[in-house]
């Protein structure tokens, strides 16, 4: 057994198909999503089939809450209000129910899916500081919780206090362990990478090794961003995919 971690993949059907392949070369035999598989690109609907085809867990994302709704949020940017729009004219009733019905949280085994923060997941709030991972930490009943939403990977640990970590590969084997320890895990951004580096993010967790590793997969960026400019959408969001931002 070994999971495959990914999410924020926002209709960038070309850095999920790069990801996949990439999940299929290091045997991950379990895929899991964390949420946001739609706005900001060119491809929700076709992105939308494609993991729901996987036929494994997807938590709820806020761009998959919002593109049900018939307004947009008043706190989005213009262009990610127009990405919203433009995801929520492709998508099919079908692909909108879909939407409507999944879990804010998924739990199995020794982990966790949550898309934002475990302090009331339905808020969406972020968790980008030791403090509110701290906050999420609380909430957090496994040893392991994977989550996205800020489009950065990162690691916190959980101690007597919570901590940063270098995000590489991170041993989280409990017999290695003096003390009991939890970790919160930010996997990146599959469709619109925010951490400088423009390649697709994803984690991968194998249970035997207990080893957490982050991957980062180089995908057809030119293709992606020409179908956000054909498709009428913001250039900036085209011009960003460049510059992971």
């Amino acid at each position: 057994m070994k999971y495959g971690i990914f999410g924020d993949v926002h209709s960038n059907l070309e850095a999920l198909e790069a990801v996949l392949a990439d999940m299929e070369d290091q045997n991950v035999t379990h895929p899991l999503c964390i949420g946001d598989l739609v706005g900001y690109n060119a491809n929700p609907s076709e992105c939308l089939e494609v993991v729901r085809a996987l036929g494994c867990p997807v938590v709820r994302g806020n761009h998959d809450e919002l593109v049900t709704h018939a307004q947009n949020p008043v706190a989005f940017s213009k262009d990610a209000k127009e990405a919203l729009s433009f995801s929520r004219q492709q998508l099919s009733p079908a692909h909108l129910n879909y939407l409507r019905r999944l879990p804010f949280t998924h739990m199995e085994g020794p982990l966790t899916l949550v898309h934002a923060s475990l302090d009331g997941p339905e808020n969406w709030a972020y968790v980008s500081t030791r403090l509110e991972a701290q906050t999420s930490f609380f909430y957090q009943k496994t040893n392991l919780c994977f989550i996205g939403h800020t489009h950065r990977p990162a690691v916190f640990l959980k101690e007597k206090e919570v901590r940063p970590v270098e995000f590489r590969k991170v041993d989280v084997h409990p017999e290695r362990l003096k003390v009991a320890r939890k970790f919160l895990f930010n996997v990146g951004s599959v469709g619109q990478p925010r951490d400088g580096d423009w390649r697709a993010a994803y984690v991968t967790y194998d249970p035997h090794e207990q080893i957490v590793d982050l991957r980062r997969v180089g995908y057809e960026v030119d293709k992606a961003a020409a179908k956000i400019l054909k498709a009428g959408l913001p250039d900036s969001l085209a011009k960003r995919l460049f510059k992971g931002e």
